[in-house]
């Protein structure tokens, strides 16, 4: 599991809050965990890409799945719109 460095957000770091899993090494499954709880999945394959949130948490939780997602492709409107609806498909 890797830290999820910050690219996005204002913040220097998340001093290690929020982690990365990739479940086979090949980038297909990403999990993101923030404070030890998993909060969003990515799931891809030669077809489609699949964006999960599991739901709200903390405000620093919320910090951690939008830095996941737009490091893994989701403009800020894709965001709201997966927010909205806990999953969204892109077609690869």
């Amino acid at each position: 599991m890797e830290e999820l460095q910050c690219r996005y957000d204002t913040r220097q770091s998340f001093y290690g809050k929020a982690k990365v899993e990739d479940i086979y090494n090949d980038n297909s499954v990403l999990v993101l965990y923030s404070y030890g709880t998993k909060v969003a999945q990515i799931t891809k394959n030669k077809n489609n890409i699949k964006y999960h949130y599991f739901g709200k948490y903390s405000q620093t939780t919320t910090r951690h799945q939008k830095e996941f997602f737009k490091q893994n492709g989701l403009s800020d409107r894709e965001i709201k719109e997966l927010f909205k609806n806990m999953e969204l498909v892109k077609e690869v």
